[in-house]
């Protein structure tokens, strides 16, 4: 959820990334960027997790 929260607003539907960001907050509300970037970071190369908070900062994701 959180790549489709991503994709959506980089592709300029933030309407629809805001509506799936509000879902993916309904499932786990304590979900933030800080929490993702501290878990992906394992897993991720720097340059696709930076692309990934960027697009969910984009639809508002909270960052703390």
């Amino acid at each position: 959820m959180r790549l489709k929260v991503a994709a959506l607003a980089y592709l300029g539907d933030l309407d629809e990334a805001r509506a799936e960001l509000s879902r993916l907050l309904a499932i786990d509300p304590k979900v933030t960027i800080a929490g993702y970037r501290a878990y992906a970071a394992h897993f991720l190369a720097p340059e696709v997790l930076e692309l990934q908070v960027t697009g969910m900062r984009l639809a508002g994701m909270p960052e703390k």
